[in-house]
């Protein structure tokens, strides 16, 4: 064989010391360890595949598709904000290539929203009775949900309605906004007899047991998140808090003011369960009535039927001043947007909350807001509104007459409302931060 001597050698052959020090642009021939890296110029070994991998970014030029399963099977029509905020990350989701999104659902869910998703129906979106239905499909759709969980081989699992009394395998990130658990207070315990109390106690007991099955939450204020944290152990980077956030749907509606009349009308808006304190409104109608003011006409969403209705109502109707509140009833979105348009302030008597969504829609219709003064609202209006002394109908009078008497002070509150809504006004941002979370905990960086 004829001999050869290094620089007849093809650039590719160069040896390793030589090129290391790029004087000449060759090729290196060996690892570092003195291994070759090819040994036909057209092959990597072993050794060589590993050396260029090293060079190589691999993230920048891999994706790998991470596989998330929402949950909302527990998702009920009447369960609150979490019907809509469901209903709004799923359609959300589907804008997403990110992620491979699967979904199972509420037949309640899909009722509203399942016709968007029919092209995944099957492979990767699931229907089921609305659970948990112990006396019937329960036991029948738990061994369907483990099956497909087994067959998905999910991330992880975001159950937005939670707990919602089905257990994974995955890791689940629970969105937990029950503040009876989290932060209950005295004032809230007050609105039940000694029976409800302890129906109570014991649902909460059994919250914080299903909680334990969660890796990692997600909720809406530091004020639940200290809860959280507290009951259930969990490090505060397993613990996220992503703000509520006005619906988008209200962004297409017009804002535009409407005065029919001199009614200076109040909104009042919430499901009829005894925390939400409704039943101070005949109380504050009196007061306000003792103090001269007789043209405040509060606005209402309570179904009719309703006991708290006919508590609300009642009282009134005794002292002939049954028309100062107007009850609309259950509404749509943008039933509701239309009477935002015509009211002048926002009442929150509520007693215990996680984050209402009346706080945003007031501010983004620049309603002025009266509430309670409770850390859980505080943490959300700050400056920007009137507080008053829970369950105090004439502290409440009072707040009214205040801010009734003063425009300057009606303003300064709409310009500070204006600047908190800023934190809440971006559905995008919202789902980003969510996503953002539950990839982390998909790639066992927490």
């Amino acid at each position: 064989m004829a001999s050869t001597t290094e620089s007849s050698l093809p650039r590719l052959f160069y040896r390793y010391d030589c090129i290391s020090q790029k004087t000449d642009g060759g090729v290196p021939v060996f690892v570092n360890d003195g291994r070759f890296i090819s040994q036909d110029c057209r092959h990597l070994t072993q050794a060589g595949a590993q050396y260029y991998a090293s060079l190589i970014d691999l993230e920048k030029y891999t994706t790998i598709i991470m596989k998330i399963l929402i949950n909302t099977i527990s998702t009920k029509k009447h369960s609150g904000g979490a019907f809509q905020i469901s209903q709004n990350f799923m359609l959300r989701s589907l804008e997403d290539t990110d992620i491979e999104w699967y979904y199972i659902t509420s037949q309640d869910v899909d009722d509203v929203i399942g016709e968007k998703f029919a092209h995944l129906k099957g492979t990767k979106y699931f229907m089921f009775p609305t659970q948990p239905d112990f006396r019937g499909s329960y036991k029948r759709v738990k061994k369907v949900v483990a099956e497909l969980e087994a067959k998905i081989q999910p991330d992880v699992v975001y159950s937005i309605t939670a707990p919602s009394y089905f257990t994974f395998k995955t890791k689940e990130v629970m969105r937990f906004t029950n503040p009876w658990v989290t932060h209950p207070n005295r004032y809230s315990w007050s609105t039940y007899d000694f029976l409800s109390k302890v129906k109570q106690w014991l649902y909460c007991l059994n919250q914080r047991r299903l909680m334990k099955a969660a890796y990692a939450f997600i909720t809406q204020t530091e004020t639940t998140k200290k809860g959280i944290m507290r009951i259930t152990g969990k490090p505060s980077e397993k613990v996220c808090v992503v703000n509520n956030v006005l619906p988008g749907v209200f962004k297409t509606m017009d804002t535009t003011p409407i005065c029919e009349d001199e009614w200076i009308n109040v909104a009042c808006v919430g499901n009829p369960v005894p925390h939400k304190n409704f039943d101070i409104l005949p109380e504050v109608v009196k007061e306000l009535d003792k103090m001269g003011v007789k043209n405040v006409r509060f606005h209402t969403t309570i179904p009719s039927g309703s006991s708290m209705l006919a508590k609300v109502i009642s009282p009134l109707e005794e002292a002939g001043m049954q028309y100062r509140i107007i009850n609309h009833g259950r509404v749509s979105q943008k039933e509701l947007g239309e009477m935002y348009r015509r009211c002048q302030i926002c009442f929150l008597p509520t007693l215990l909350e996680v984050f209402s969504a009346s706080t945003v829609e007031a501010m983004y219709y620049g309603l002025p807001i009266i509430a309670t003064y409770f850390d859980f609202n505080i943490e959300v209006l700050k400056d920007s509104c009137l507080y008053y002394e829970p369950k105090n109908a004439a502290d409440a009078a009072r707040q009214f007459s205040k801010l009734i008497a003063d425009e300057k002070l009606q303003e300064d509150c709409k310009q500070k409302m204006q600047k908190q809504l800023l934190k809440y006004g971006d559905y995008d941002a919202h789902f980003n931060a969510i996503k953002k979370f539950l990839v982390k905990v998909g790639q066992r960086s927490i």
